[in-house]
Parts: structure tokens; C-alpha cells; sequence
């Protein structure tokens, strides 16, 4: 009689639906905090193993976010934030989040704008920033932690979801006076349109201090219609070329019977657009619209406005970021008389 032998590991066919059952058990055994955040501990405790964890790093499934601290790919694609943005939050609560036996981290500047979901211009997101809570020292900006030096009072001190940060008005002026001008005025523009006082934030520039000159002259030009930081950059390029200051988010009836409000207005004959893609990503957000019809649609309002006789100007990051949009907008000023 015949042997026959009986091989009892996986085929290819089998040992893929194991990893995908073992994918499944894993997502029904992550056992996540109240921001989302996965700790390592935590999710050995639960019975995943150190090799199960390692293949869901690997495959891309967790996303490490700090020391320890993954996320799971799932909740960053569902996001309606860049990439970058939620990564960058999660990185801020797990270094924010309180350790036992030691003190909690109170964030500052960039750190602190992300949880208080103020935008920010050309934010970084390579580092974390916190107060060490000391008068005098430095910036260890070679690690991935920036300590700032300093006392924060009482008052300046707020909690967002667990995580202690510098309250919005602090958080805003400190943004101003560590960034250049541009920096500078988009932090006023998104603290005013959060509400801040103007009155308030002068106060807090009235002592002498590194980077306050500029900080006053940002937060005099400041403007809380200002839509998202690009269009603030916008202006503040037009200020230091000191070219006409333009009104902002003015409203134009179309001849169709339709409204059209433009980002930056010199005097009803000049109007700039700025395009940024958030503009575009956030219009498709519960849209049945695709990109491509978002971008088709703007263009057909572009042409209704220059039938009202508006000289339009359109403009984008790069030409921000290497210094192409002023002369040409200066060139459309100038063909209408107004430089």
C-alpha cells in the first residue's frame, strides 16, 4: 500500500488568509486611549504578541508616533487632516500625556497650537515644544524635544484633552515672537479670528522683549478674516513690499445671480486668490464632488469674476516660498494705476 504523507503547514493560500485572520484578531485586540493612541504595554497586556506587534509595524498597520506610542493607519486615512497634521498631534499628546513620577509637560508654541487647532504658517513638525519652567537656559534644538526657557503663569496655563498647553492668547503671541513677520501676522490673523482681543495681545508686547518689533508691527497689520495662513502669507508679502493694503474677503454679485467673495481686493479692480490644496481637499469633505470637478468649478468662477471687469491674479505656495508673486501682482497693479 501506498504512503501517504500529510503536510500539515500552511500553503501559500492558507498562510495568507492566517495573516489575515491575525491582522483581524490584532485590530479587535488594540486596546487604544482616549486620543486613539496605542502604548506599547498596554497592547502586550492585551495578548498581542511582540510578533504581532512587530508585523503590524511592519505592514504598515501602526504608524509610530513617539516612543512606545503607535497609531493605527485606519484613523489617519480617515481623517479630514493632512497626513502630517494628525501624526504630528498624536506625537504632542503622547509627549504631553502625564507619566507616573513625573511632572506633566506643559507645550508651548507649535506643540500647543496643534491641540488648540490654531493653523499655523509653515509649522514644524519634526520637534515637540515645551516650557522647562526655568528663567534661564536654552533651546536644545538638535533633539527632537525643544525646551523653551522661562515661567509660564497660572493663567497662561490651560488643559486640552488631558494635555497641559500654553492657553490660545499666549500661545498665539509666542508663536509672533519667535517667527518672522509672515509668521508673526498668521498667528495674529488665526488668534483674532478665534476671538483674542487685539487689545489684549498688545498688552502682552508691551515689554521689551526678543522679536516684539516685529510682533507690534504684525499684530497692527492683523486681520480675522484673513481664510487660512497662505492667504495671510499673501499679505504680508504685499505689506513688506509695500504695495497697496488690500480689503479682504470682499463680496462680488455675479451676473448669473450668484456671490463670489475673493481672498485679497485692491479697490474692486484687482483680486488675488490664493490656492492652496486645503482649499480644494476641504471643499470635497462630505461632498458628492470629485477633485477635478472642485477645480473645474473654481475655474468657471474665476471667468464670471473677470466678466466684471476684475483683473485676477492667482497664486501658490511655491510662488510664496520663492518670491514670484509679488512682481507679478505688481505688474497688475500697475496696468491698473494703482502703484
Amino acid at each position: 500500500m501506498a504512503a501517504f504523507v500529510v503536510d500539515c503547514r500552511d500553503t501559500p493560500d492558507d498562510a495568507a488568509g492566517n495573516l489575515g485572520r491575525g491582522a483581524e484578531r490584532r485590530k479587535s485586540m488594540w486596546l487604544p486611549d482616549e486620543h486613539g493612541l496605542l502604548h506599547r504595554h498596554d497592547v502586550l497586556d492585551s495578548g498581542v504578541t511582540q510578533r504581532e506587534l512587530e508585523a503590524a509595524i511592519a505592514s504598515g498597520e501602526l504608524v509610530l508616533v513617539s516612543r512606545g506610542v503607535y497609531l493605527q493607519e485606519s484613523r489617519i486615512s480617515e481623517s479630514s487632516r493632512y497626513r502630517g497634521d494628525v501624526l504630528y498631534r498624536a506625537r504632542c499628546l503622547a509627549v504631553g500625556a502625564a507619566k507616573p513620577g513625573e511632572q506633566p509637560a506643559l507645550l508651548s508654541h507649535d506643540s500647543a497650537a496643534a491641540l488648540h487647532g490654531l493653523p499655523v504658517l509653515l509649522p514644524t513638525r519634526t520637534r515637540v515644544h515645551r516650557f522647562a519652567q526655568r528663567p534661564h537656559g536654552g533651546n536644545a534644538k538638535e533633539r527632537k524635544t525643544v525646551f523653551h526657557t522661562g515661567t509660564v503663569p497660572d493663567e497662561d496655563i490651560v488643559e486640552v484633552d488631558g494635555v497641559r498647553v500654553t492657553g490660545l492668547a499666549r500661545t498665539v503671541v509666542d508663536l509672533a515672537l519667535t517667527g518672522p513677520f509672515h509668521r508673526a501676522l498668521a498667528a495674529f490673523d488665526a488668534g483674532l479670528a478665534r476671538g483674542l482681543d487685539r487689545d489684549e495681545l498688545a498688552e502682552r508686547l508691551a515689554v521689551r522683549r526678543r522679536g516684539v518689533g516685529t510682533a507690534r508691527f504684525a499684530l497692527r497689520h492683523a486681520n480675522p478674516l484673513a481664510d487660512n495662513p497662505g492667504e495671510s502669507w499673501c499679505r504680508a508679502q504685499v505689506i513688506e513690499a509695500r504695495l497697496p493694503i488690500p480689503a479682504l474677503q470682499v463680496r462680488h454679485d455675479l451676473r448669473d445671480g450668484s456671490v463670489a467673495y475673493v481672498d485679497l481686493d485692491f479697490d474692486g479692480q484687482v483680486v488675488v486668490e490664493f490656492d492652496g490644496l486645503t482649499k480644494y481637499r476641504q471643499a470635497t469633505i462630505g461632498s458628492k464632488h470629485s477633485p477635478e470637478e472642485v477645480v473645474i468649478r473654481e475655474k468657471l468662477r474665476e471667468d464670471k469674476l473677470r466678466e466684471l471687469g476684475l483683473d485676477m491674479v492667482r497664486t501658490v505656495w511655491q510662488e510664496l516660498r520663492d518670491a514670484s508673486f509679488i512682481p507679478v501682482l505688481t505688474d497688475h497693479l500697475g496696468r491698473r494705476g494703482l502703484c
